[in-house]
């Protein structure tokens, strides 16, 4: 039983391609402006990481890329917004969010993020990722207002499906993933850390997580709330939901929306030392009882994509939407200042 069969919508490749996980890594870290376009237009329609790659050998000649650089790349991944670090010897993998101020989920840094996901997936020496933050005191802020405000129906309809792309692959991914939690995590940032495996927080009374979307006049959609249904339960999800709660490192271990907290410098050390009581058990067996758990939400966006992403568009384009994220736009300037 395949997972990933969940998560993309990929056509088959054309015959001249010939796919290496390798050079197609090589081909990311040395894109062009041009290409980058190219990167964001496969994400938002569905062509996924193969098409993407057809479409590049199209466009780019019968040149050959370098042994060396395979060879970094084979170990470390470096883009504007995402570093990743796979320890080789151990089969684990360290995303490190690094988008300044805040890991705000706009559409490049989700466009990157799932390049860099799939890339782990099809890479038979990774078996787990450890998913944080190299910003200070917050592990994402969540949804990017600016994607959502202002904006045409087209746009944020290509920003909706970047959200859901995400989603699906982590939500959906064979990785052991596990967020360490390394700062405030609210709304998609909280999405974000329950799609893992397992979530490590760091203990601090200032950060907070939750899923805080009525707050700002914003209704989180199904998919969201299943998400937290499956892992904190249904009682806990409505009052949370309906009040736009967050929580508190320690409020979240009692409901169990993080599974664990310690200090700020064990996270990452606390996170390898989980993961390697998740790589002890069979890839197999554990794969096919996430499956198991998991399909059942997966396959209730996946068959309704299009009229979730005609949803949102209806929604966020409302006028006393905009009108809220213009209120909210508003007070973030006014606390900058």
């Amino acid at each position: 039983m395949q997972m990933k069969e969940h998560i993309l919508d990929t056509p088959p490749l054309k015959r001249h391609v010939v796919f290496n996980p390798e050079v197609a890594a090589a081909f990311l870290q040395l894109v062009v402006p041009s290409v980058k376009m190219a990167l964001s237009s496969a994400l938002r329609h569905r062509c996924g990481f193969f098409g993407l790659l057809s479409q590049m050998s199209s466009s780019v000649s019968h040149g050959r890329v370098s042994t060396v650089l395979l060879s970094q790349m084979r170990n470390n991944s470096t883009s504007p917004k995402i570093k990743v670090d796979l320890n080789q010897s151990t089969g684990v993998a360290v995303l490190s969010m690094q988008s300044p101020p805040v890991n705000s989920l706009s559409l490049d840094f989700l466009t990157e993020l799932c390049i860099s996901l799939e890339k782990l997936e099809m890479d038979r020496a990774c078996r787990g990722v450890i998913i944080t933050s190299s910003q200070p005191k917050v592990f994402s802020a969540g949804l990017d207002i600016l994607e959502m405000y202002g904006k045409s129906p087209e746009r944020c309809g290509e920003f909706w499906r970047a959200v859901q792309e995400m989603w699906l692959k982590m939500y959906g991914s064979n990785m052991v993933t596990i967020a360490a939690i390394s700062g405030s995590s609210p709304a998609g940032g909280c999405l974000m850390s329950m799609t893992c495996d397992y979530r490590i927080m760091a203990d601090n009374p200032r950060y907070t997580i939750g899923l805080n979307e009525t707050l700002l006049g914003i209704v989180a959609p199904f998919w969201f709330k299943d998400t937290m249904v499956n892992t904190v339960g249904h009682r806990t999800t409505e009052l949370a939901l309906e009040l736009g709660l967050l929580y508190s490192p320690e409020e979240a271990l009692k409901i169990g929306l993080v599974d664990q907290v310690v200090p700020q410098e064990q996270l990452l050390a606390t996170a390898t030392e989980t993961m390697t009581k998740w790589l002890a058990i069979p890839d197999h067996a554990r794969q096919i009882t996430k499956s198991m758990m998991r399909k059942p939400t997966i396959d209730k966006l996946t068959s309704n994509r299009e009229a979730d992403i005609k949803n949102f568009v209806s929604f966020i384009t409302k006028d006393s939407i905009q009108k809220s994220l213009h209120m909210y736009l508003e007070m973030l300037k006014k606390r900058k200042a």
